[in-house]
């Protein structure tokens, strides 16, 4: 017959206790990782909108895209 003690109870129950929280670990790390690398790809993507420039017809210099504004000439589109 198979006996039950109260050592072997209380294995099992550190097994169970040690698998749930390394459960809870690696899902914590996860977390993590996708946070940021959710964060890089957002930093990426500001930089290429940052990184974008648009050569003025009338005066010839280049602005960021969007943010333009009147140089002061009266031909300017701005």
């Amino acid at each position: 017959m198979l006996g039950f003690s109260f050592g072997k109870l209380l294995v099992l129950i550190a097994i169970v206790v040690a698998v749930w929280y390394g459960f809870k670990f690696v899902t914590r790390l996860d977390k993590q990782r996708k946070a940021r690398l959710k964060a890089a790809r957002k930093t990426d993507s500001e930089q290429e909108q940052v990184g974008q420039m648009v050569k003025c017809a009338v005066c010839d210099i280049y602005v960021a895209q969007g943010a333009a504004s009147n140089c002061g000439r009266a031909d300017c589109p701005y």
